[in-house]
C-alpha cells in the first residue's frame, strides 16, 4: 500500500479548529499581557490604541450626539481629558484579560474554525476535505490575523485598509468559487474580532471579499486579480462603508470625510479592496505552498515534452505514451467544457500512466505485433498484481521526480478503487483454488476527489474503448461514453469528485463531439481505391477509418455475458438511457 492524500474528517476538523483557536487567541490578546505595551495618557503611546465606539455630544452642532471612534496613535500623548479617562478605564478593564474572557474568545475562534472546516467538507468534498487544504487555510487565516494585528498596533490608519479579500481570492483561484464565499465570510469575521466586531468594519470586509470573488473569473491569468477585481472590491467596500455608517451613526458626511485624505475612511475602504487584489496577485505563490496547489507556470513547464519523465515514458512504454497523449486532448476538452482546470487535466493525463514504464510488456499497447503477452502463462492473481503495480509505481516515480502532488494524484485515482474484472472472472472460471476475495483484484488507489481527476478516469476508459469501435459513428460513440459514465456512477467512483449531473451531461456531449471529429470519415486516395478493386475475392479491403488497438490485459474482452472494466467493474448493466442493451461489452483502458 502507498500514501494517498489525507482526508480531514469531522474529528480532524474539530482538532484543527481547537489548535487554530488557541493560536488566534494568543494573537488577539497577546499584547494585553505585555505590561510595557500599556498605553498611559501621560506618556507617548508604545502602540496604537483603538477604543470601542462611544456616543459623544458635539458642541459645534447644538449638542447633537454622534458616534466617536477614538484612536490614540503610537508615539502620541493624550491631551484631551475625556479621552485620557477613557484610555485609563479601557486599559484597566482589559489588562490583564481574565480567564473567562480568554475562554469566551477561544470559543468564538473555535466555532469560526469548526464552521469553516465543516462548510469546506460540504461545499467542496474534493479538495476542500483534504487535510492539507484545511491546514493550509488555517495557516493563511493566522497569517492574516497576525498581519492585521501588527497593522492595528503600529499604524493609526483606519481598519478598513486591511486586505481581507486576498484569502478568498486565493481560494477562488486554486479551489472553487463556492468555497471562496465561505472563506470570505470567515476571513471577514476574523479581522472584525480585532476591532470588537465593529459592524461597519465587518460589513466592509464582507462586501470586499464577496464582490472580489464574484468578479474574479479568469483563473488562467492571475494578473487580473490586481486590476479589475481590485477595482470592483474597492468600489463595493467604499459604498458599503457609506451605507453602514449612515445606518449605524444616523448619517455620514462623505464630503467632510474626503476633505482629509489621510484620515478618510472612504478612501481607506477603497484602498483595502484595491490592496486585496494586489496582494492576491503578488502573494499568490504563498497560497500555492499553503494550499498544496500547483501554479500555472509550473504546469506549463510540465507540459514540455522534453521533461525527463515524459522522455522516459516515450522511450520505455511508447504505446502507453501515445495513449496518454490521446487522452490529454480528450480530457482537456472535457475539462474546459465544464470550467474545470483544463491545463491541470492535460498534465495529469501526460503523467498518470508513468508506472507502466516499470514493466511495459505487461500492457498490450506496448507489445509488438505477434508478440505474446506474458499474462497467458501467469495465474490471474499474479497478472492482476502486475497490472495494479503501475498505480503504485507511477506514484513513487512521480514523487521521487519532484512532481507536484496535485499531478501525482492523477496516478492513484485514474482507476479509483475499481476491480479488474477480467482477471477476477478468470480466477472464478478456474475455480478460485486459493479462495481469493474480490478485493484481491481491486486497485489500491483512491476515488477521484476533484473534477479534473474524475474526468481523467472517464476519459481513460473512453479513449481506449473508442479504438475498438467498428465503423465509428456518433450513435456508437454516444452509447459507448454513456455506458462508461453510467458504470462509474454505479460503482460510486465519482461520488467524491464534485461533478454534478449537469457536468456529466456536458462532458458526455463534448467527448462524443471530439471522438466524432477524431474518427471522421475521409475520402480514399486513388491508390487505395485501386487496392480495393484488386483485392482477392473473400478478402477484406482496408477500411481506412483510423487506427485500432487491442485493449490492455486488464481490459481484454470477457466471455459473452460479462462486462469489461471499461464499462463496469461492479457488475452493473448498461445505462437505461440507451434503450435496449448494446450487446457484448467492448473493452477499454
Amino acid at each position: 500500500m502507498f500514501r494517498t492524500r489525507l482526508i480531514a474528517g469531522p474529528m480532524a476538523g474539530l482538532v484543527l479548529s481547537a489548535v487554530f483557536a488557541t493560536v488566534a487567541t494568543l494573537v488577539h490578546s497577546g499584547d494585553t499581557v505585555i505590561e510595557p505595551l500599556r498605553v498611559d495618557p501621560a506618556r507617548p503611546a508604545p502602540v496604537t490604541l483603538r477604543l470601542p465606539p462611544v456616543l459623544r455630544a458635539d458642541p459645534t452642532d447644538d449638542g447633537r450626539l454622534h458616534v466617536w471612534r477614538p484612536v490614540v496613535p503610537r508615539g502620541s500623548v493624550v491631551e484631551d481629558p475625556e479621552l485620557a479617562r477613557l484610555v485609563v478605564a479601557y486599559e484597566a478593564q482589559r489588562r490583564p484579560p481574565g480567564p473567562w474572557q480568554l475562554a469566551a474568545l477561544w470559543l468564538v475562534y473555535w466555532l469560526i474554525g469548526a464552521m469553516t472546516t465543516t462548510s469546506l467538507r460540504s461545499l467542496a468534498p474534493g479538495r476542500g476535505a483534504l487535510l492539507r487544504t484545511q491546514v493550509g487555510l488555517a495557516s493563511l487565516f493566522l497569517v492574516l490575523l497576525l498581519a492585521a494585528k501588527a497593522f492595528l498596533l503600529l499604524t493609526p490608519l483606519p481598519v478598513y485598509v486591511i486586505p481581507v479579500a486576498a484569502v478568498p481570492l486565493w481560494v477562488a483561484l486554486y479551489l472553487d468559487r463556492l468555497s471562496a464565499f465561505a472563506v470570505g465570510l470567515t476571513s471577514s469575521l476574523l479581522a472584525a474580532t480585532l476591532v470588537q466586531l465593529d459592524p461597519a468594519a465587518l460589513a466592509v470586509f464582507v462586501a470586499a471579499s464577496l464582490s472580489a470573488v464574484l468578479t474574479f473569473r479568469d483563473r488562467k491569468h492571475p494578473v487580473t486579480l490586481a486590476v479589475p477585481v481590485g477595482i470592483y472590491a474597492a468600489l463595493a467596500a467604499a459604498g458599503t462603508l457609506v451605507a453602514a455608517r449612515t445606518v449605524l451613526d444616523g448619517g455620514f458626511d462623505v464630503v467632510a470625510d474626503l476633505a482629509d485624505p489621510r484620515r478618510s475612511e472612504v478612501l481607506a475602504a477603497a484602498a483595502g479592496g484595491a490592496l486585496a487584489g494586489l496582494a492576491g496577485y503578488a502573494l499568490h505563490p504563498l497560497a500555492v505552498v499553503a494550499l498544496g496547489a500547483v501554479s500555472r507556470s509550473r504546469l506549463q513547464e510540465l507540459t514540455d515534452l522534453d521533461q525527463p519523465l515524459l522522455r522516459k515514458m516515450a522511450r520505455e512504454a511508447p504505446g502507453s505514451w501515445e495513449h496518454a497523449r490521446a487522452m490529454a486532448n480528450l480530457a482537456e476538452q472535457a475539462a474546459s467544457a465544464i470550467g474545470a482546470d483544463a491545463l491541470l487535466t492535460r498534465v495529469g493525463a501526460y503523467y498518470h500512466d508513468l508506472g507502466k514504464t516499470v514493466q511495459p510488456e505487461y500492457f498490450i499497447e506496448n507489445l509488438q505485433v505477434g508478440q505474446q503477452s506474458p499474462h497467458e502463462d501467469l495465474p490471474p492473481e499474479v497478472s492482476a498484481d502486475a497490472i495494479m503495480a503501475h498505480v503504485v509505481e507511477g506514484t513513487r516515480i512521480l514523487r521521487e521526480g519532484g512532481i507536484p502532488e496535485p499531478v501525482v494524484e492523477f496516478a492513484y485515482t485514474h482507476h479509483g478503487t475499481s476491480v479488474i474484472e477480467y482477471f477476477w472472472h478468470k480466477c472464478q472460471a478456474a475455480g478460485n483454488p486459493d479462495k481469493l476475495p474480490r478485493s484481491a483484484f481491486r486497485y489500491p488507489g483512491m476515488k477521484p476527489r476533484t473534477r479534473e481527476t474524475a474526468i481523467l478516469m472517464i476519459v481513460d476508459a473512453v479513449e481506449a474503448a473508442s479504438r475498438t469501435v467498428d465503423d465509428p459513428n456518433r450513435d456508437k460513440f454516444e452509447q459507448l461514453v454513456l455506458r462508461i459514465v453510467w458504470g462509474k456512477l454505479r460503482q460510486g467512483q465519482l461520488d467524491d469528485s464534485g461533478l454534478t449531473m449537469a457536468d456529466l451531461h456536458v462532458i458526455v456531449d463534448r467527448l462524443v463531439d471530439t471522438l466524432c471529429n477524431v474518427y471522421h470519415h475521409r475520402i480514399k486516395y486513388p491508390w487505395q481505391v485501386h487496392a480495393d478493386r484488386s483485392a482477392t475475392p473473400g478478402e477484406d479491403a482496408p477500411r481506412g477509418n483510423g487506427p485500432s488497438a487491442s485493449p490492455e490485459p486488464d481490459e481484454t474482452p470477457l466471455p459473452v455475458g460479462t462486462l469489461s472494466d471499461a464499462d463496469t467493474t461492479e457488475g452493473e448493466g448498461p445505462s437505461p438511457s440507451l434503450g435496449a442493451p448494446p450487446g457484448p461489452a467492448r473493452p477499454g483502458a
